[in-house]
């Protein structure tokens, strides 16, 4: 593929600095930039949930189905059995 890119001064400098830093070519000076973006793309896509996701961690837990509207008396049933209040 051929790309055609137009460059502000700001820009030309940075890409001769690297240039000149490096020793690498324009094309190769931009497959590293563009293999740094895509790394850093790819693990802003591993964010918590779909790590959580893929441990299998999510969902792992067993309660009733309306454990957020009836918890205090769930609460207070177990404990009353726990600890033997009457």
């Amino acid at each position: 593929m051929q790309i055609n890119a137009r460059l502000d001064e700001e820009y030309a400098d940075k890409l001769a600095y690297i240039q000149q830093q490096t020793n690498q070519s324009i094309t190769d000076v931009i497959k590293s930039a563009l293999e740094l973006y895509y790394q850093q793309l790819q693990q802003e896509q591993k964010n918590a949930l779909s790590m959580l996701k893929q441990t299998g961690f999510i969902g792992c837990g067993q309660a009733d189905p309306d454990l957020s509207v009836n918890y205090k008396s769930i609460l207070r049933d177990g404990l009353k059995a726990k600890y033997d209040y009457r």
